[in-house]
């Protein structure tokens, strides 16, 4: 039996399947390299909407190139199923990892949620929301790199209104609030899920746990959850509030972009190796202890109940209290309680030596001198090699602080990063410097050159959602996600084309409606500068266009009244036609007019 083929593979065998698809091992039998191939379900591959919508959304994902990102290769259809094949990873999924490996390092978790938070910033830059962080969606190669899975998939069903198992799009346990319940998706979004993957990868277990999906739902609604430092233990203090801070309920409260989260994270690798310990989970022996400040001390000894500490600290605490001897000798016995265990004395006794009887002695001044010249003589020497060792280990450090700069490779300029944002602008290509443009802006605001810079960074901005526009206007549809302003501006583009005159028509309208730009801001402003530049080269086009009609009709107006007394017929053809060629044109009303006259002249001979 011949093996299933999507497009040019051949799939081999199954990795992996879930809700969104199944995903096969496949060989391009063009060239004999190996891909991962996802195939829709198909009852989705039957769903027009979806289907149109997932071909603009591969189109843009396309565009991703980062080494955390899975790379897709193409997109495709077999025999009604949709498909679309991806860089082939050998590894496992950190959901493998955290449970059958768990992670005992919190750097390493840091250096793989750096990982991810650099595969983020790349698509947060072109405007692509992951919506669907968590550990089943990270792959961990053998050489430890991670790599991020299925950008944008969870957009393109939640786009379409298919749902998945549970009736929501994404994973309750590391889904953003304001995703879960429909108050739309921002990049901010994707933070909370790598806080929550954060908090997985140190507890091995969500922020919040539930046996259904509403349980979990109303808890990520109403609940906070335990803060990661009272369940792991030997954390940095930065750790802990940053995973805080991004399982923040409030967006605005969350770290703000993926750039400012990899700087973050950065730092933390930075502490002292000294801070490096074993991940332990911490050992609650009582779900609800009394308070939060009573939970790692003991209670009286009079109560029944236990003391909140592990077995060895219990141990620990309730050893026997042992009789001391003064002259060091051996051990009194203790008591025994009458089942033969160990009874404790409610205190320390200590038996001290009596004390020997005074002895005289004589000190004279000439001695009390000598000592205290003696003590003074060693306090100096004393002070005095502190101050050596103080002065010591100020050089010292200062050496090491030298040597760091010298070593440690020196951030660029002002000058030189204006100089290479200068060139880049120069070459045209606005996207290849558009880290260096956010490197000037945040290094050097006050830099009388950075407003220039501002205003290269708008214009890639606004290149890359006219590039988003044009493939929406190219494949068609209505983009339920866009705001009336850009449907119109897509309507323009559109009928460009064939009506360019209809198209002015919208775009005047469009501007006159929600103008000017400087009204609006975000998104709505840069479609408004986009429909005033397309207005201002319509203008342009169409005046051209006019002149040359103009030049061209009426010459042939003046030859028809050349051979208006030889062939008046044909004479009047051309009259007729002129007119009915300028009807409704705006800028032809003199030469229809001019025409009509000439038609009337005519029959009046």
């Amino acid at each position: 039996m011949d093996q299933k083929k999507m497009g040019p593979y051949r799939l081999e065998a199954t990795i992996g399947s879930g809700g969104m698809g199944t995903v096969y091992r496949g060989i391009d039998e063009r060239t004999g390299d190996k891909a991962a191939i996802k195939v829709l379900p198909s009852n989705m591959s039957h769903n027009e909407g979806l289907r149109e919508r997932f071909q603009r959304e591969i189109e843009t994902l396309l565009q991703l190139k980062h080494p955390n990102i899975v790379r897709l290769f193409g997109f495709g259809e077999e025999d009604g199923e949709l498909f679309y094949a991806m860089e082939l990873v050998d590894g496992r999924s950190l959901a493998e990892v955290i449970v059958k490996t768990p992670i005992k390092s919190w750097r390493t978790v840091v250096k793989y949620s750096l990982a991810i938070a650099a595969g983020l910033r790349q698509a947060h830059d072109m405007g692509i929301v992951h919506r669907d962080i968590k550990p089943a969606n990270v792959l961990i190669t053998r050489d430890d790199k991670v790599k991020i899975l299925d950008f944008g998939i969870a957009r393109l069903f939640g786009a379409t209104g298919v749902t998945m198992a549970g009736g929501i799009v994404g994973t309750a346990d590391y889904m953003a609030p304001e995703q879960a319940f429909g108050e739309g998706v921002t990049p901010k979004a994707d933070l909370y899920s790598l806080g929550a993957l954060m908090y997985a990868m140190l507890a091995r277990q969500p922020p919040f746990r539930g046996n259904t999906v509403t349980e979990i739902l109303d808890k990520l609604r109403y609940n906070e959850p335990v803060p990661i430092d009272r369940l792991v233990e030997t954390l940095p203090n930065d750790l802990s509030q940053l995973i805080t801070q991004l399982l923040d309920k409030n967006p605005e409260n969350r770290v703000p972009t993926a750039r400012a989260l990899c700087r973050r994270l950065e730092a933390l690798l930075e502490l002292p190796e000294e801070t490096d310990f074993d991940l332990n989970l911490a050992d609650h022996s009582t779900k609800k202890p009394s308070a939060p400040e009573d939970e790692y001390q003991l209670k009286d000894g009079g109560g029944d109940e236990a003391p909140t500490l592990d077995p060895q600290a219990r141990k620990l605490a309730e050893a026997p209290t042992m009789q001391l001897t003064g002259d060091g000798g051996s051990h009194e016995p203790q008591a025994k309680s009458q089942d033969g265990g160990t009874e404790a004395p409610a205190t320390i006794v200590s038996q001290r030596a009596k004390k020997p009887e005074s002895q005289t002695r004589f000190t004279t001044v000439a001695e009390q001198r000598q000592r205290t010249s003696e003590e003074e003589s060693r306090r100096e020497k004393s002070s005095a090699w502190i101050n050596y060792i103080q002065i010591g280990g100020l050089l010292v450090a200062l050496g090491v602080v030298v040597a760091v700069m010298m070593i440690a490779p020196k951030k660029p300029t002002a000058d030189q990063v204006y100089q290479s944002i200068e060139d880049g602008a120069n070459e045209g290509d606005l996207a290849e410097i558009s880290d260096e443009m956010d490197d000037f802006l945040e290094r050097f605001p006050e830099d009388p050159r950075s407003e220039n810079v501002a205003q290269l960074k708008e214009e890639l901005n606004l290149r890359r959602q006219e590039n988003r526009y044009r493939l929406a206007a190219a494949f068609g549809g209505v983009n339920q996600g866009l705001h009336p302003v850009e449907q119109i501006y897509l309507d323009a583009m559109k009928t460009n084309e064939l009506d360019p005159q209809g198209a002015r028509n919208k775009l005047q309208g469009l501007i006159l409606a929600y103008g000017p730009s400087g009204s609006q801001q975000g998104d709505i402003a840069r479609c408004l500068v986009l429909a005033e530049r397309r207005l201002k080269q319509l203008n342009s086009a169409l005046a051209s266009k006019s002149k040359q009609q103009t030049v061209s009709i009426r010459e042939r107006l003046q030859y028809a009244d050349e051979i208006a007394s030889d062939d008046p017929i044909k004479a009047e053809r051309i009259y007729r036609g002129v007119i009915q060629l300028l009807e409704g044109e705006s800028w032809g009303t003199n030469l229809l007019n001019d025409a009509q006259m000439r038609l009337n002249n005519l029959k009046s001979r």
